[in-house]
């Protein structure tokens, strides 16, 4: 028995004593629990309503990439280099994703140890998302033949530094505030507000960049910055995160390259959801930055507001898919949708094959639309993948190297797709080089074998599912019994000492964002 008192009162020593150690073995004691003891919510209604708000920044961010990824910078890049389009438009990322890669999880360590007023995330999505206005306001004036395409890469590069510091904290908002349980319905809503925010961000380039045969850039970008700064604005004022008094960090530089440290007993699991995304991402960005060439190359459709139909139909076929997906994934096996979505995404575009052959606007429009499905019920379990295979306790940086493995094939893919078209060009009677139907072929065949990788690699993965019969009743009544028995354990012993003081005046553990 005193051997237990005293066991006891060395893990709540009180501040007189020694508070420094007292916090460290409480939050160690508690990390693993954290997640757990955040509010299960199991109304339909509201609970929907709050995976929309966490999902409004990710929304306004996918119209910007929507709007000008797919669309606009392509379009720019044919401006400022017509003749080897194809090679620059593959060139122009790489600077700017290898300058994410560093920033991502650096900015997601820094806000997993800031605790500040106004919460550890969103001071740094406030930063990020002020840069990338910035640069997207210069990336407008690039819009003339005679302009610099290097100067258009250096632009396009200080975005991706904004949208590495607001994207490596806006990572570790999600497991912050979401219940483990439903990292597959919140990754589903995320998946719904990237696929909308596409599809605005489409419909914005058809109908801004080109008004009366007159290009507008500036029209264009400036809606795109109107979605960002308001849906920032709106994810800022209304989300909800544990805040201190006072403003305080408590990381280093060794403890960074430590964590980075990422040992296979912990992280088996997390290891192969970098691999599976990874070729995944790899599979859609060697298409995506290229469909505009491949609209107006191979099929002949030249007009811009119809090209943008093709984007608009794979994201309205990709938004039921994303929202039934996220259910079913809390309730079934997240891997079988992986299966699923990567087995229709390895059809459809091998099936764009025969389209390079046999040119057919009408049969693009089908396959985006079943490419769509696929990729809709992959986003759904994107990031309930990577949730449900980390631990907590660094869980913003963590989530910055998942991040990794979608910015990483967003460099190399369209690297190899640009090579590709570019070393089979033909020239048209009238002088003009274009990417052959020869090309496209190669480029859709390699894109398949990386969605096939992504549907092998995610085998080896060990993840249960929740059981089929338990519902979300039980779900909430076995996690209040589990945060009454984390309370206990956790009790002050000494002295009256409060457990609140080692928690920096925090009254509740219980994490209930409004």
């Amino acid at each position: 028995m005193d051997k237990m008192e005293s066991a006891t009162s060395e893990t709540t020593l009180t501040y007189s004593s020694e508070h420094t150690k007292s916090s460290e073995i409480i939050s160690e004691a508690s990390s693993k629990d954290s997640r757990d003891n955040i509010k299960i919510r199991s109304s339909f209604i509201s609970s929907s309503l709050f995976f929309i708000k966490i999902s409004i920044w990710f929304f306004g961010y996918s119209v910007v990439q929507g709007a000008t990824a797919a669309f606009a910078i392509p379009y720019q890049v044919s401006i400022l280099r017509p003749e080897d389009k194809t090679y620059w438009n593959g060139i122009l990322p790489i600077s700017g994703m290898f300058i994410n890669l560093l920033i991502t999880p650096i900015f997601g360590y820094i806000s997993d140890h800031t605790k500040t007023p106004f919460g550890r995330r969103r001071p740094y999505l406030l930063v990020g998302t002020m840069i990338m206005i910035i640069f997207l306001c210069l990336e407008a004036t690039f819009d003339q033949p005679y302009h610099s395409i290097g100067g258009f890469i250096i632009v396009c590069s200080g975005y991706q530094l904004g949208q590495g510091i607001a994207g490596g904290a806006f990572s570790g908002i999600i497991p912050d505030v979401v219940h483990p349980s439903q990292s597959g319905i919140a990754s589903g809503w995320l998946g719904v507000g990237f696929s909308l925010g596409l599809l605005i961000g489409t419909i914005l380039f058809g109908t801004l960049l080109e008004v009366k045969n007159v290009i507008h850039t500036w029209y264009l970008y400036g809606a795109t910055i109107a979605f960002l700064g308001i849906s920032a604005l709106i994810t800022i004022c209304t989300m909800h995160e544990d805040s201190n008094d006072e403003w305080s960090f408590d990381g280093s530089l060794p403890s960074f390259f430590k964590s980075l440290h990422l040992p296979s007993s912990i992280y088996f699991n997390f290891y192969w959801v970098l691999i599976t995304r990874f070729f995944n991402t790899l599979g859609i960005y060697m298409i995506f930055s290229f469909l505009l060439y491949f609209a107006t190359d191979i099929i002949g459709q030249t007009n811009l507001m119809t090209n943008s139909y093709i984007i608009v139909v794979l994201v309205m076929c990709s938004i039921p898919a994303s929202i039934a997906g996220g259910y079913l994934a809390d309730f079934y096996s997240t891997k079988l949708l992986v299966y699923i979505s990567s087995g229709i995404q390895v059809v459809a575009i091998a099936l764009l094959i025969t389209i390079s052959f046999n040119p057919s606007f009408a049969g693009l429009l089908i396959l985006s639309g079943f490419l769509g499905v696929g990729y809709g019920a992959y986003q759904c379990v994107d990031w309930a993948l990577a949730l449900h295979s980390l631990p907590n306790k660094t869980i913003g940086k963590d989530m910055g190297i998942w991040h990794i493995s979608f910015i990483a094939p967003t460099v190399v893919a369209p690297a190899i797709t640009g090579s590709i078209l570019q070393a089979t060009q033909i020239t048209l009677e009238n002088g003009t080089k274009i990417s052959s139907q020869y090309g496209y072929a190669i480029v859709f065949g390699i894109s398949s074998f990386w969605f096939l990788l992504a549907t092998i690699f995610i085998y080896p993965m060990k993840i249960s599912a929740i059981p089929k019969n338990c519902s979300r009743k039980d779900q909430q009544q076995q996690t209040n019994n589990q945060q009454s028995q984390n309370q206990q354990q956790l009790q002050p012993t000494n002295n009256g000492a409060d457990l609140n003081n080692h928690n920096n005046g925090k009254e509740n553990p219980i994490i209930e964002p409004v």
